[in-house]
Formats: C-alpha cells, sequence, structure tokens
C-alpha cells in the first residue's frame, strides 16, 4: 500500500502500475484458493461471464459448487487480462442474457429491496430513492448516460462484445431457455449438478413483466437498450 506521505511525490504512471500490480496479485490469490470460482475456470477450462439479473448465483453455485462465487460482473476483458490470452482463447467462455424489458424490471425491484450488499443498498437509498414507481423510474432516470453509472443496468451486450463489434464468448444462453441452456453448458464442461434456482427477486409482475410498461416505457427502454434487443433477438 502506499504511503499518504508519498501520494504527492510518486508520479501518476507508477501509481497506476503498482495499483495494477496489487490487483493482479489479488486476483491471482483467487485462483489458487481450492472452491473459488476463479480456480474453478482453470479446473474446468472455462469461464462464465456474470451478467446482473441474468441467473448467474445459480449458474455459479449449480455447476462450480456451493463454495464458488465472488467473481462479481465482470466483463470479457478482465478475464482476458487475468487468465491471459492463450488461456482466454482456449477455455470455453460462456453466459447468460436475458430481454432488456424483464430484466431491467428485476433489477429495479431487487435494488429497491436493498440488493445483496452495502454498495446496492446504498444505491438503492440514494440515487432510487426519489422514484417511487417504476414508471417513474423508467421515464424519468433510464438513459444511456444513466443505465451506465450502475452495474445492473449496464446493457448487456457490452459484457461480451469488443469495441469492434466481435463476440467475445463461445456460447450465450437465454434465461428464458434457463434449464435446457444450462444441460448443454454443463454437458460441454463435463461438471456441475442439476440446475438450482436461487437469489430470484419477486416481483407483483414476475409472471408477466409486460404488465409493468405503458407504450412510453417501452419506447424509452427500445431506444436505450436498442443494442441488446437486436444482437440477442428481442423484443417487447
Amino acid at each position: 500500500m502506499i504511503k499518504p506521505i508519498l501520494r504527492k511525490i510518486v508520479p501518476e504512471p507508477l501509481k497506476e502500475l503498482y495499483h495494477e500490480k496489487e490487483r493482479r496479485k489479488h486476483y491471482e490469490s483467487f485462483r489458487k484458493t481450492p472452491g473459488n470460482t476463479y480456480r474453478r475456470f482453470d479446473e474446468t477450462k472455462s469461464i462464465f461471464i456474470h451478467i446482473p439479473k441474468a441467473g448467474g448465483i445459480s449458474i455459479i453455485k449449480s455447476l462450480y459448487g456451493e463454495k464458488a462465487g465472488g467473481i462479481g460482473h465482470r466483463r470479457w476483458e478482465h478475464f482476458k487480462w487475468l487468465y491471459g490470452e492463450e488461456n482466454f482463447n482456449d477455455y470455453f467462455k460462456f453466459t447468460f442474457v436475458r430481454n432488456p424489458f424483464d430484466r431491467l424490471l428485476s433489477a429495479y425491484s431487487f435494488l429497491k429491496k436493498g440488493g445483496m450488499n452495502h454498495m446496492d443498498k446504498e444505491f438503492g437509498e440514494t440515487v432510487m430513492a426519489p422514484y417511487d414507481t417504476f414508471e417513474k423510474f423508467v421515464n424519468e432516470w433510464v438513459n444511456e448516460k444513466n443505465v451506465d453509472s450502475w452495474v445492473h443496468f449496464i446493457p448487456q451486450y457490452k459484457y461480451l462484445y469488443n469495441e469492434s463489434g466481435y463476440l467475445m464468448v463461445d456460447f450465450i444462453g437465454y434465461f428464458e431457455n434457463f434449464n435446457e441452456d444450462y444441460e448443454k453448458i454443463r454437458q460441454r464442461i463435463g461438471t456441475g449438478k442439476k440446475l438450482k434456482h436461487l437469489n430470484k427477486t419477486p416481483d407483483k409482475h414476475e409472471k408477466n413483466y409486460r404488465e409493468a410498461y405503458t407504450p412510453q416505457m417501452i419506447e424509452k427502454v427500445t431506444e436505450v437498450y436498442k443494442q441488446d434487443l437486436e444482437l440477442f433477438k428481442y423484443n417487447f
């Protein structure tokens, strides 16, 4: 750790280099911890990119074991940086996506209920506090800039595509086809147990998210999540 007295005199490039080394050291320790998901990725030669509110916790626990967890919602670049280009290219990379309309409602409900950690709770109690209804939240808060400001609302394609528009994973599972796609992955990797459904966010519109939307809201979400809708072949 850089001592406070040195922060003013250490050049920024050296600070960045130091933090980069510390960051790598931090994640490399995960790769050596038995049961940790980062180590399980090495053991199974697979990488799961966990997009928020698309069933990721169920996937991690069912596929990699009860002790697995803690990979966060990282984009493809993180795993290429950590595992190296050769391993990244060699490992089977997969993810799950969800209809943007359904996912947005789920994320809103999840954060309004406190989320999973203190950061989620703080975001829900501050940024989302003025929006006591989902309709108000969509119409007044949802825009391209705001959805990029919090992990649960970032468009899904940004986790999976590079700047040239090239898809960086080998398989995309669909939340709407959860069990079947999970089994395809399990057979491909050769590990895991029967799928467990965990961390569900109950909502009064859980069975039909369409009930939560007005025409104005549909137009707004279609505009903001245009690329998700087009790339993953979704519609309202």
